[in-house]
């Protein structure tokens, strides 16, 4: 996560929570909490309060856009606000699924 805009909402609008996938005690406790495997790819989860995923897990969730996506999407579906500029950087993962675009000229 080098996008100073997807940390800021990973910061505000979130609880980020980083799980080693390859330490243990505590780490490895909760891989086990959560079901994951040691050594996996990289995963970010989105949970709500009583821990059960907004969105279905994905591995290997590794673009500015998708990760933007998967936010707002999580922010959906737990009925809060996502902001625009949220929004913006999620419009190339967005544009992919578009089928057909029409541009007006004047």
């Amino acid at each position: 996560m080098t996008n100073p805009l997807l940390v800021e909402a990973a910061e505000e609008l979130f609880v980020p929570v980083l799980i080693y996938n390859n330490h243990k005690g505590s780490d490895e406790k909760l891989l086990k909490h959560f079901e994951e495997p040691a050594w996996n790819n990289p995963v970010v989860r989105y949970l709500d309060a009583k821990e059960q995923d907004l969105i279905p897990r994905k591995e290997l969730v590794l673009t500015t856009a998708e990760t933007a996506s998967r936010m707002a999407d999580s922010l959906r579906k737990a009925r809060n606000e996502i902001p625009a500029w949220l929004t913006a950087l999620a419009v190339p993962t967005r544009a992919k699924s578009l089928e057909q675009a029409t541009f007006s000229m004047y």
